[in-house]
């Protein structure tokens, strides 16, 4: 017969080390769940990285297409500015060298009816500008008269103004001494090579005004008389 074996408790020391063995394995395990889940992020996040990246490269593309459109634009807008300012350009100078061509078409007339009637100087009147005043139906004129035969003399005589329109829808004409309130009523005339003309002008709140007539009437011998006629300004 066997006596019984009485088992012995764990010493001090022996029961410190199982301890240190059980905390031992749970930091272990602890630490290797980190590193799974560590490596399980890394792996994760490395397709989102790469996903942002060409997202990110995507947009800096379009960025620079917008640049670049926008710079197109710039350039297209000054070029069309430039293009509207040549064009304007030269519509001044064709309308400068079409008003030139007129004055001078209008030179050769006057130059070729003084050798007709066979003077010796003739005028032409030119420049008629006409400007509105504060008076209601009251206008501001002037205008030139010069000799176009050089060396002529003296040229005296006298200048009528007549204006030509509608009154109440009808034709008329109407000399400056029939329109009162207009002053001077007629001009005189006295100069060797050109003359300014001045005065003002009182349009009835019946009449449409159209055209000016500049009558010439001299009293030097050998020099004809003319008339010339310009538009109303509107």
């Amino acid at each position: 017969m066997f006596a019984p074996r009485i088992i012995q408790p764990p010493s001090g020391t022996s029961r410190t080390v199982f301890v240190l063995s059980i905390l031992a394995a749970f930091a272990a395990a602890i630490v290797g769940a980190f590193s799974v889940g560590t490596q399980v992020g890394i792996e994760t996040s490395r397709p989102l990285d790469k996903h942002m990246r060409m997202t990110a490269s995507k947009c800096n593309a379009l960025s620079e297409q917008v640049s670049n459109l926008e710079h197109q634009s710039t350039v297209l807008k000054r070029s069309q500015q430039i293009d509207q300012e040549i064009d304007r350009n030269l519509s001044k100078q064709l309308k400068k060298a079409q008003d030139e061509r007129l004055a001078l078409e209008k030179e050769v007339s006057f130059l070729r009816r003084l050798i007709r009637k066979g003077g010796s100087g003739i005028l032409q009147p030119k420049d008629f500008k006409v400007e509105k005043t504060g008076e209601p139906g009251m206008f501001r004129y002037n205008f030139t008269i010069r000799q176009l035969v050089q060396d002529f003399g003296r040229s005296t005589g006298k200048v009528e103004i007549r204006v030509i329109g509608k009154r109440n829808g009808r034709k008329a004409t109407l000399p400056l001494d029939k329109l009162a309130g207009s002053e001077p009523p007629k001009h005189k005339m006295g100069f060797k090579y050109f003359q300014v003309f001045r005065g003002l002008i009182k349009i009835p709140d019946n009449f449409e005004p159209e055209k000016l007539v500049v009558e010439v009437r001299p009293k030097t011998s050998k020099l004809i008389p003319v008339s010339e006629t310009f538009p109303w300004p509107h």
